[in-house]
């Protein structure tokens, strides 16, 4: 057991490491797409159109910089958007194989994963993807993996919520609507008030660490209204401490974000996110 975990271990490595290798050990498919792959089970199954796949995942640029990894992965395989796209690419392998895939930037992050171009990107960059494939769900297998592996009632989230206070050595108190609002950077400039539309930086991510959304990595950031209901209920109160060029840590209870319904398959049920901010400008 133990040389197995060593030789995955060693396999992980050297394709993180060989993704951005250039053309080395690529071969191309007919669609377009290169690959390489590090380790292949042909007795696997092949995932489909509609499949739900589990995934762990390791984007890099040319520069071999990590933009983005994951090594819990979900998302629903749709059927092919462009030649050479992402779900081609997934529907190329079985479940225990380990791939690296070079598809153009634009197209994987504007057309399969529906955002903007990360900024270490410009048009016309390849991006390189590891990717193991670690199983194939159906719509009811998802929901009884969700209730293996994740919190599924207030309670658990509660005490998720207490180690993660512990663990990081948070000191401040929660706000009456069980909000935590660390700052890490006093404001000099304008209030956030109600009705102000707000420009902000963020990176939100799960208790556990995994990045789901991030401005900085779309290049762009974001605003809204304050006050108004366009942003979950922990941002609405979470702002209001702040002024412009202030930055802060909000810790916000799933009652205070996405709930018992969680968001998409990005936010499982009773989710607690934690969210990095910075106030650019208030209007």
């Amino acid at each position: 057991m133990r040389w197995s975990v060593i030789a995955l271990i060693f396999i992980i490595i050297n394709v993180c490491g060989s993704c951005g290798n250039k053309e080395k050990g690529f071969k191309k498919h007919d669609s377009g797409l290169s690959y390489r792959f590090f380790d292949m089970h042909p007795e696997g199954a092949t995932p489909k159109a509609g499949d739900i796949v589990i995934l762990s995942l390791k984007i890099q640029n040319e520069d071999n910089k990590v933009v983005d990894e994951s090594s819990f992965y979900r998302m629903q395989l749709g059927k092919p958007m462009f030649k050479g796209d992402f779900y081609t690419a997934l529907s190329l392998i079985q479940v225990g194989d380990s791939v690296c895939f070079k598809l153009d930037a634009a197209g994987y992050f504007e057309k399969n994963r529906k955002r903007d171009l990360p900024v270490e990107f410009k048009r016309g960059d390849p991006v390189y993807i590891f990717v193991r494939l670690k199983n194939i769900l159906s719509s009811e297998d998802l929901e009884s993996e969700k209730e293996s592996t994740y919190h599924t009632d207030f309670e658990q989230e509660k005490n998720l919520l207490k180690n993660y206070i512990e663990l990081t050595n948070t000191t401040v108190k929660p706000t009456a609507s069980g909000l935590y609002y660390i700052e890490k950077k006093k404001g000099k400039g304008k209030i956030a008030e109600a009705g102000k539309t707000l420009v902000v930086h963020y990176t939100g991510t799960t208790i556990d660490g995994k990045i789901f959304d991030s401005s900085l990595q779309r290049g762009k950031p974001f605003s809204f209204i304050l006050g108004r209901g366009q942003v979950i209920k922990g941002w609405d109160e979470g702002f209001q401490f702040m002024q412009e060029g202030g930055e802060a840590r909000f810790i916000i209870p799933s009652d205070l974000a996405y709930g018992k319904s969680g968001y998409s398959n990005l936010i499982l049920p009773y989710s607690t996110l934690v969210f990095e901010v910075e106030l650019l400008e208030v209007k």
